[in-house]
C-alpha cells in the first residue's frame, strides 16, 4: 500500500536500455504480490500444481529474473523481516480487505460471473510463508542473490542503494524515497507499462523541500504506520502545511506516535550481511523444483535454465576478467 504520492512528484519513463549494466534491489514482497495478482488463468484463479498449491510466484520469480538478466540488469531480491509494531493496524486492515474480497469472490462464483470472480480473486491473494520461503529457495538454486531484511524490505533496499551497492530500488510503492533511496524504478516487474524512474534529488529540488519535509508530507497523508493520516489532508494540503512551516505542529497534535514513525524512516533496521554477486545456477535443482515438484513444463523450463546458466556464466567470467586487468 504505502504512501500515495501518485502524480504529485516528478517521474519519467525509461527503457530497459537505461538500466543496462546496473544492479537493482527489488522489493521482493511487493513483486511477489504483483505476480500473485497478475499471473493467473482466464477465470482469475492462480497457477497451481497438482497438489493444489499456488505456483504463480515461482513463475514470476523464474521468468522475470531471466528476462532482466537478458537485458543486462542484475536483480538482487530483498525480502521483509519482522515489521514494526506500528504496522499491525495496516496489516489487520489488509487482512480484512482480503477476507471481504474472498467472500465477494465466492458470491460471484455462485452467480457464475467470471469477470467478478477474476476481479475479487486478485484482491484476495495471500502470500504464505511457504511461498516466500520457496521463492528464496528457487533464487538460491538460480544463483541469484537475495537479502533477508531485519525489518522492512524497502528500508534495506534503500540502504543498499545509498551505499552504491545497487543503482536503484525497484518497487511499485513510493516508500523507498522516504528511506532515502536515491532512485526508485517502478513497473519493472510488471509487463503492461513502461518503467518509470523517480530521482529523489529531482523530487526534492522541484518541490523545494528537504527529505524530512517529504517524510512529514507522507505522515500527514498517511503511511503504513498511521493509515489514513490526518483527516481531510491530501498531498496538496500537506505540502502547503510543510511550506508554511506549521506541519510539525499539526503532526505533533494530530498524529499519535509521530516521532516514532519518523524514526522508522530516519533510522530503520538494516543489515550489512548480504551479497550482490551472482553464482552459477544449479540446473538440476531448478528442474527438480519447478518441473518435478511444481508441474512446470519441462521443455520450457529446460530452455530457460540453459539460458540462465549461459547468462550468469558470461557475467561472472567478465567480472573475473575485469578484476584480473585492474
Amino acid at each position: 500500500m504505502g504512501v500515495q504520492f501518485g502524480d504529485f512528484i516528478p517521474k519519467r519513463q525509461i527503457s530497459l536500455d537505461d538500466l543496462k549494466g546496473k544492479k537493482v534491489a527489488i522489493d521482493g514482497m511487493n513483486a511477489l504480490y504483483q505476480f500473485l495478482t497478475s499471473i493467473r488463468l482466464k477465470d482469475g484463479s492462480p497457477l497451481k500444481n497438482k497438489k493444489g498449491e499456488i505456483t504463480s510466484a515461482y513463475n514470476g520469480i523464474f521468468y522475470k529474473t531471466i528476462h532482466l538478466l537478458e537485458n543486462d540488469i542484475t536483480p538482487i531480491w530483498v525480502f521483509d523481516g519482522e515489521p514494526p509494531k506500528l504496522k499491525e493496524k495496516t496489516r489487520k486492515m489488509r487482512r480484512h480487505m482480503k477476507e471481504q474480497a474472498e467472500e465477494k469472490m465466492k458470491e460471484a462464483m455462485k452467480k457464475e460471473n467470471l469477470d467478478e470472480v477474476a476481479k475479487f480473486a486478485k484482491r484476495a491473494s495471500y502470500l504464505t510463508p511457504k511461498i516466500v520461503d520457496n521463492c528464496k529457495y528457487l533464487l538460491g538454486l538460480m544463483g541469484i542473490p537475495y537479502v533477508n531484511a531485519p525489518s522492512e524490505g524497502e528500508a534495506q533496499a534503500s540502504y543498499m542503494a545509498k551505499k552504491g551497492d545497487v543503482w536503484a530500488v525497484v518497487s511499485q510503492d513510493y516508500d523507498s524515497l522516504l528511506y532515502g533511496a536515491p532512485r526508485v524504478v517502478r513497473n519493472l516487474t510488471t509487463t503492461k507499462e513502461m518503467p518509470e524512474l523517480i530521482n529523489l534529488d529531482d523530487v526534492l529540488e522541484e518541490l523545494r523541500i528537504s527529505l524530512d519535509d517529504l517524510i512529514d508530507i507522507a505522515i500527514l497523508m498517511g503511511t503504513d504506520y498511521n493509515p489514513g493520516g490526518v483527516k481531510g489532508i491530501g498531498f496538496k494540503r500537506a505540502y502547503e502545511l510543510v511550506k508554511s512551516g506549521v506541519a510539525k505542529d499539526v503532526l505533533k497534535k494530530e498524529v499519535e506516535n509521530y516521532e516514532e514513525i519518523r524514526k522508522i524512516f530516519k533510522e530503520p533496521k538494516i543489515t550489512d550481511e548480504y551479497s550482490v554477486n551472482l553464482r552459477l545456477p544449479n540446473k538440476e535443482g531448478i528442474i527438480k523444483f519447478l518441473v518435478d515438484e511444481n508441474d512446470f513444463n519441462y521443455e520450457r523450463v529446460k530452455k530457460h535454465v540453459d539460458r540462465l546458466y549461459t547468462l550468469i556464466a558470461n557475467k561472472t567470467k567478465q567480472k573475473t576478467l575485469d578484476a584480473w586487468f585492474k
